[in-house]
């Protein structure tokens, strides 16, 4: 089975924003190629019990910081703004899950003295499940929120 930090890493990618530089947990340390900048790396914040009173949950809730590091302020906090349209209120089906919902929560940021990079940090809940069997999606059908 594939874990979800897969099928959300792809999602990342799939924005287009950073090329394929989407790293779980740590970046690749320097002097790795990929290491270049601009680049993300997200994890798991806050994961919620698989069972409730009543029985195992259908759908799980977690929380995922995505982290945006790059030297310059401008391009993190414009990279951050189109990560926050493009996942903010999505739902449907990508790879092997169903997302209910990507509800954004809070951004801040920093500058970080030891890299010279500017990090920008957003806090998303997100509602998933599994589809049934480990199916995978060949036809995406992520839909973003409608915009007014």
């Amino acid at each position: 089975m594939e874990i979800f930090e897969n099928t959300f890493r792809n999602l990342l990618i799939a924005a287009n924003l950073v090329s394929t530089r989407v790293f779980l947990l740590r970046a690749p340390q320097a002097p790795a190629p990929k290491a270049t900048t601009p680049y993300i790396v997200f994890f798991p914040t806050g994961p919620t019990p698989l069972h409730a009173h009543s029985g195992p949950a259908r759908i799980r809730f977690g929380s995922y910081q995505v982290s945006i590091f790059d030297p310059s302020q401008q391009k993190a906090l414009a990279i951050a703004d189109s990560m926050r349209e493009y996942l903010d209120g999505w739902k449907g089906i990508f790879e092997t899950y169903d997302f209910g919902a990507i509800f954004f929560r809070t951004q801040t940021q920093t500058w970080e003295t030891d890299t010279q990079l500017t990090h920008v940090i957003q806090e998303f809940e997100i509602e998933f499940k599994l589809l049934p069997n480990g199916t995978r999606s060949t036809n995406p059908q992520f839909q973003p929120a409608v915009k007014e």
